[in-house]
């Protein structure tokens, strides 16, 4: 496992048009930039275990912190990706310090790195608001509708005229 040590910054999020959309995990060690290809649904998982993590530790991460790093969330353009994300981890300790464990979906390769609260619940909020903005869901079966059109499996694909 490479362990890079504190982060100075942790980000997910997307980049593309909703329903080709690529999730990212950005992550800045040591003045060294790493991305990592995810999937949304890691995304969201990954956000939401982060905030539990904080509560059940009773954490409470600085406001002021937390808005600054959100005023500063954006991905921007992504660089050489270091590997698909197969698995994450997250760990607290007794100083209020996260350690991410990231897993390659080949198993062959592994990262971990140290966060603070403020930067895990940043990255959480903003992880979670990006999640949302993909496709609108379909009243009727709840899939994601693409904006050239939608064959609704409740409506056994007809579109109607």
């Amino acid at each position: 496992m490479r362990e890079l040590g504190p982060a100075e910054r942790f980000a997910t999020g997307a980049v593309g048009p909703p329903g080709e959309r690529v999730f990212y995990a950005h992550v800045v060690a040591n003045g060294h930039p790493y991305w990592f290809v995810a999937e949304k649904g890691q995304v969201a998982a990954l956000a939401a275990r982060a905030l539990e993590l904080l509560a059940e530790a009773n954490v409470l991460p600085d406001p002021d912190s937390v808005a600054a790093l959100l005023i500063e969330a954006e991905l921007g353009e992504p660089g050489e990706v270091v590997f698909r994300i197969g698995s994450m981890a997250l760990q607290i300790d007794a100083t209020e310090l996260v350690t991410v464990h990231m897993v390659s979906v080949e198993d062959d390769e592994a990262v971990s790195f140290i966060v603070a609260p403020e930067q895990l619940q940043a990255m959480a909020l903003a992880g979670l608001d990006v999640v949302g903005q993909g496709r609108p869901l379909c009243p009727d079966c709840r899939l994601p509708m693409n904006p050239a059109g939608h064959r609704c499996p409740s409506s056994n694909g007809h579109h109607p005229e």
